[in-house]
């Protein structure tokens, strides 16, 4: 037996009852996110199946692996409808539902606020306003690297005024989030007046950036979207410890060994990177930063190291489904994402905020 030296802290061990409940909740959560995973696959299944061209789910299969391995189990047609036309959308809303999702949950921890999204904050609008300016004033000349690259500076010039205004001397959480909507607004304007000056071509590009909308998604998008999730989620997942011990409070992280002024600017600059390159492609969908963490958290707890793949799980989840029902709720009429989104977002914010009055839950 090893002596123990003077002064040597003992620490007791914890109780076995209270690993087992540790460990019980961990395996809980993880079967929450199996079967999130297992619900985004299955509607992605559906997703590709469903159209004016009903193709059975054994043929979509069929096709997924066929094209790969250089195979013709499938008809020609079947294989360039699920390759060219239904699987870029369907990609491409998935990791822009992540995406969105994502930037929400990292926000409302950031500023421990759950309010706080990408839109709430006037980021999103920030995006936009950076797109429009350059389709009408010829910035896509660049093609889409003119377009992405004003989104993010604009993104990017939203994040740090927030930060500005957060370091303002009596700021508080609720002080911010009026900011972000003012900016939202502000923004929101001016790229109305430059549509109302805009000639019908450039009136009509900006009209898709504002209301949200993934009728030009293809492989190109799927690419870049995904491009800034690979960039940014490993950091996330990375700073979940810190993220957890953040929502004790900005002194309690300092004594923690947190350095709070930099995990705040690190991550708000990997948010506004994500969010301008989605916006740049997907317009301003709406309601996704804000409903999706407070779903996740329901179903999943606080802790950051399932709560971030659990809201990037729904939030592709919440998108795929509002794409399918756009593009299938009418015949004849394909309506934006973003006005689905709003439309089942809205009531069901709503239903979250009752709901957490009711049970006495807090931010």
């Amino acid at each position: 037996m090893a002596e123990l030296t003077v002064g040597t802290p003992v620490r007791p061990a914890p109780p076995r009852g209270l690993i087992d409940d540790y460990t019980r909740a961990n395996r809980a959560k993880t079967l929450v996110l199996l079967g999130l995973a297992a619900a985004l696959v299955a509607t992605a299944g559906f997703g590709l199946a469903l159209g004016p061209m009903g193709i059975p789910l054994s043929e979509v299969v069929q096709a997924l692996v066929a094209r790969p391995l250089g195979a013709s189990w499938v008809s020609a047609q079947t294989e360039n409808v699920v390759w060219n036309i239904r699987l870029p959308r369907l990609a491409t809303a998935m990791v822009a539902g992540m995406g969105l999702a994502l930037g929400g949950v990292i926000l409302q921890s950031l500023l421990r606020n759950p309010m706080a999204s990408p839109f709430t904050l006037g980021i999103a609008s920030g995006a936009s306003l950076g797109a429009a300016l350059a389709i009408i004033f010829g910035f896509s000349a660049f093609g889409v690297y003119g377009i992405v690259g004003n989104a993010f500076l604009f993104a990017m010039a939203v994040s740090l005024l927030i930060l500005l205004i957060g370091q303002w001397k009596g700021a508080t959480p609720m002080s911010l989030i009026l900011a972000g909507i003012a900016l939202m607004y502000f923004f929101g304007a001016t790229t109305t007046l430059l549509i109302y000056f805009a000639d019908a071509d450039a009136t009509r590009e900006v009209m898709f950036w504002s209301v949200g909308s993934l009728s030009r998604a293809d492989w190109e998008s799927f690419v870049f979207i995904s491009a800034a999730l690979v960039a940014t989620l490993p950091v996330f997942l990375w700073k979940s410890g810190d993220l957890n011990r953040l929502l004790l409070g900005d002194e309690t992280a300092t004594s923690l060994g947190i350095a709070v002024g930099p995990l705040r600017i690190g991550l708000m600059f990997l948010v506004a990177l994500l969010v301008a390159v989605t916006v740049a492609f997907t317009g301003g969908i709406g309601f996704l930063g804000l409903v999706a963490p407070h779903l996740a958290r329901l179903l999943i707890g606080s802790d950051h190291r399932f709560l971030i793949p659990a809201t990037a799980l729904i939030g592709a989840l919440l998108l795929t489904l509002a794409d399918l029902v756009s593009l299938h709720a009418f015949e004849s009429v394909v309506l934006p994402v973003g006005v689905v989104t709003a439309f089942i977002g809205s009531p069901l914010f709503i239903y979250l905020i009752l709901r957490r009055r009711e049970t006495g839950g807090g931010a």
